[in-house]
């Protein structure tokens, strides 16, 4: 998760927002557990803490638990694969100039 906080604890915790949502307890930490609120309840979501003046944005909806590509935040790069060649000893044939 990057440095954005996430939107369970924006909430106050599970149960707060289980209560303001009108969804169960069990419900919101099944949410957390998979890092997802399904796209069904996001806008519902987004109304509930735009009425509470929870400052949270689609953004956490979508990333509950923060974006994945937080690491592109730090300078660095997932799309960029690893590449390894196995090729042992053998040597690498020269381009022809």
């Amino acid at each position: 998760m990057n440095n954005v906080e996430s939107v369970f604890a924006l909430w106050g915790g599970i149960r707060p927002m289980a209560r303001a949502l009108g969804e169960s307890p069990s419900t919101v930490h099944g949410w957390k557990s998979v890092g997802r609120i399904p796209a069904e309840k996001q806008p519902h979501v987004l109304d509930v803490a735009l009425a509470l003046n929870i400052p949270i944005t689609a953004e956490h909806v979508v990333f509950p638990l923060g974006r994945p590509d937080a690491v592109d935040d730090l300078g660095l790069s997932l799309s960029t694969p690893h590449v390894a060649c196995h090729r042992g000893d053998k040597a690498q044939p020269k381009a022809a100039a």
